[in-house]
């Protein structure tokens, strides 16, 4: 999935759980339960190229606007670090690809083999309406629960 669903699902989890470990917990878990939705993340076939790197872009921006928008001040660094943790699998990915004997660490290579196991569609074959549509929905709820 983008960045948003993941994290701004951990924001909710933040705005509704107070307590720091079983948030962070909860968000690390969401962000698998959010890969088993079948989804629509890259272009091409490839996570480094010029489409998913300007996609990246406004993904993050579209993101940091909605949390700046939804999550009341006095909860925005605790939001963000619960955001943080539901995104970590994914942030994982990066040093990866520059050093890629990351994966044998014990813990991280669990992690990432959870990841991948989860992950839906990963060849591409779902196209963008259907691919994007889960991902939508999921922003437009977490807008309505933490906002409205």
């Amino acid at each position: 999935m983008l960045v948003a669903p993941h994290f701004l699902i951990g924001t909710a989890i933040a705005v509704y759980a107070p307590e720091a470990g079983p948030a962070a917990l909860a968000a690390i878990t969401s962000h698998f339960v959010l890969d088993s939705i079948p989804h629509r993340d890259t272009i091409g076939t490839t996570h480094i190229n010029l489409g998913n790197i300007v996609m990246e872009i406004f993904d993050i921006t579209i993101t940091a606007l909605i949390f700046w928008w939804i999550v009341p001040a006095h909860l925005r660094g605790y939001a963000l670090l619960v955001g943080g943790a539901a995104i970590l699998p994914d942030l994982l990915a990066i040093p990866s690809w520059f050093w890629p004997q990351l994966y044998r660490l014990p813990v991280i290579n669990q992690l990432h083999s959870w990841h991948v196991d989860y992950l839906q569609d990963r060849n591409g074959s779902l196209n963008w309406f259907w691919g994007l549509l889960p991902q939508v929905l999921i922003i437009l709820a977490v807008i309505w629960l933490i906002k409205f």
